[in-house]
């Protein structure tokens, strides 16, 4: 025997239920409010955070573009001084020491040389480089014409006399360069200089020293084409050409790579130059782990949680408390409710107050008592008439059920008629052309059937007929559809089917009613008598310029005639199929 389950509702007091859904509300509203202040938190979190670390890049950029100035401006100061003409052209021995007294007053500088008109090094700092030719480094050509600052590049004459390099980056300089004019007026050389990027580095250091309370965070320097100078994956091209173009319209900022790197809140700012010095053009990008920035929020996020689950407890033993007062009533009235039928003595039930609730409910519970004799009576007379109609659908559901299967139901052979036929394939059709399904239509004809009937009688015709359709839906499928047109003809719908599941279909039921003689009885001298059968079969499919069925229906009948046409007994195809697979 079948028992209902019982659901966790059913076998909650409602004290109980009232004290959980209490707690849970609780719960819920806690962590609602906890995540909506973790999402404000982390977003406006993420706003403050994202304005900092431009701050931060703004800072970067402003120490770059004033060190650069002051790098530019001492190398135009020293190619400038009087004092120093008449040292340009004297022995390169008295030159070398005056470069290498400069640079030991500027470290930041890794080289320092003077080239004649020629391009020729006439001297430079620990003897690099005296007597090559500088003609066609960018800094030479340039600073004969001006003041140069060239970008950041690796070196490329002074790799191999630098000496070892601590660490994986090779040596890379920024250059500076200034013509050297004589007594009168006319350049006599260029003074160049290449500053070591390990000033940038440096500075960069200082910079986040300075601003510790950024844990995590990373200073990245890009050339104004967005390839990285300082920071990791050197050389990689970190911008596309649209965050270029945003950089152009908007030099400062934050969010430059949202959606690129994910997980990190970036600032940006150019360095755009200073007093002087014009710029190079170079971005710094200023980013921290948004994981790192965000803990604060999800730390007071979880705290709120936590207190809140407190309160919740509190909250639901407030209301158990609460809701055993409540429903002390209802308790009093269903025990009352339980001895009515089990004591004899109690017939009815006690007013109860409490609420109105509770009021309400034990005068409505009172009348409908007094009100159960009558309706108890007018329920018995209600289920007999209901039994009695009951019997009467029945029979007419009966009757209606065989009146529809005489509709649509041939009644010689069981398979459907004309009428119900067309009725299910215009459904069929209908799905097949929604969901581009094939759809094959078959259209039989018993070969000589006329014979038949003149020669053994119209009975024995009936029976060929019932053996010709009991073959044609033997070989069908469930899902097919199978009727009879009338008099020898049957037209068949298969489902699912192309031309060469039709013909196949098709072979199948020729064969199959040519190979088993058909038992017609006896005749009228009493002898058993036997015929053998054969039908031509006409097949085609489901056109997309079809109307409907009944244009696959003409099509298949034509293919028909073209097999009675051939000699009977075969299955033909129609001319569009015949067409399609010439």
């Amino acid at each position: 025997m079948r028992m209902d389950r019982i659901s966790v509702s059913d076998r909650l007091s409602l004290r109980a239920q009232i004290a959980l859904a209490t707690m849970i509300l609780c719960v819920l509203l806690v962590a609602a409010g906890s995540l909506a202040a973790a999402l404000i938190g982390q977003r406006k979190t993420g706003e403050l955070i994202g304005r900092e670390l431009a701050e931060l890049a703004a800072s970067m950029a402003d120490r770059l573009d004033r060190g650069m100035f002051e790098r530019y401006r001492e190398i135009g100061i020293i190619a400038d001084l009087e004092t120093l003409q008449p040292v340009w052209q004297t022995e390169p021995a008295v030159l070398r020491r005056t470069l290498e007294h400069l640079q030991a007053s500027f470290p930041d500088y890794a080289w320092i040389g003077f080239a004649d008109a020629d391009g020729t090094v006439r001297a430079a700092t620990r003897g690099m480089l005296d007597g090559a030719s500088v003609a066609k480094r960018p800094w030479f050509a340039s600073g004969l014409a001006g003041p140069f600052i060239g970008d950041v590049h690796e070196a490329v004459l002074l790799a191999g006399l630098l000496g070892p390099r601590t660490g994986r980056e090779p040596f890379r300089f920024v250059d500076v360069a200034y013509p050297v004019h004589g007594a009168d007026g006319a350049v006599i050389g260029v003074l160049g200089a290449h500053l070591s990027w390990d000033w940038a580095e440096e500075t960069r250091r200082a910079v986040l020293a300075v601003n510790e309370h950024f844990t995590g965070a990373e200073i990245l320097v890009l050339d104004s084409e967005g390839r990285v100078l300082l920071g990791p994956n050197t050389g990689a091209r970190l911008l596309d050409a649209a965050q270029l173009a945003r950089v152009q319209a908007q030099p400062g900022g934050m969010g430059l790579l949202e959606g690129q790197q994910a997980g990190w809140l970036t600032g940006y700012a150019v360095a755009g130059g200073y007093r002087s010095y014009p710029g190079l053009g170079w971005i710094v990008l200023a980013r921290q782990p948004a994981a790192i920035a965000s803990q604060p929020v999800r730390d007071l996020a979880q705290a709120i949680l936590l207190v809140g689950f407190g309160l919740s407890l509190l909250g639901g033993l407030a209301a158990w408390i609460l809701a055993g007062r409540l429903t002390r009533p209802v308790r009093q009235l269903t025990a009352e409710a339980e001895r009515i039928g089990r004591d004899d003595h109690v017939h009815t039930l006690p007013r109860l107050g409490g609420a109105r609730e509770v009021v309400l409910l034990s005068r409505a519970l009172r009348s409908l008592l007094r009100r159960l004799g009558l309706a108890e009576e007018k329920l018995q007379e209600a289920e007999r008439e209901i039994d009695h109609q009951a019997e009467e659908t029945r029979e007419l559901s009966a009757d209606l059920e065989r009146l529809r299967r005489l509709a649509e139901t041939d009644p010689l052979t069981g398979l459907l008629n004309r009428r119900a036929f067309l009725d299910a394939a215009a459904r069929q059709v209908a799905y097949a052309r929604r969901y581009d399904r094939a759809l094959a239509v078959v259209v039989a004809d018993i070969d000589h059937f006329k014979a038949v009937n003149d020669r053994h009688g119209h009975a024995a015709g009936d029976v060929a007929i019932r053996a010709v359709a009991g073959r044609l839906q033997q070989a069908a499928r469930d899902s097919d559809l199978v009727a009879r047109f009338g008099g020898e003809e049957f037209v068949v719908l298969l489902m699912e089917s192309d031309i060469a599941a039709a013909v196949s279909y098709a072979e199948r039921v020729r064969g199959a009613i040519g190979a088993s003689p058909v038992d017609l009885g006896t005749d009228g001298n009493g002898r058993a008598a036997a015929v053998t059968l054969t039908v031509s079969l006409g097949c085609t499919v489901l056109g997309q310029d079809d109307r409907d069925v009944q244009d696959a229906i003409d099509r298949a009948d034509g293919a028909l005639y073209a097999a009675k046409a051939a000699g009977r007994n075969r299955v033909r195809i129609s001319v569009a199929e015949r067409n399609a697979a010439e």
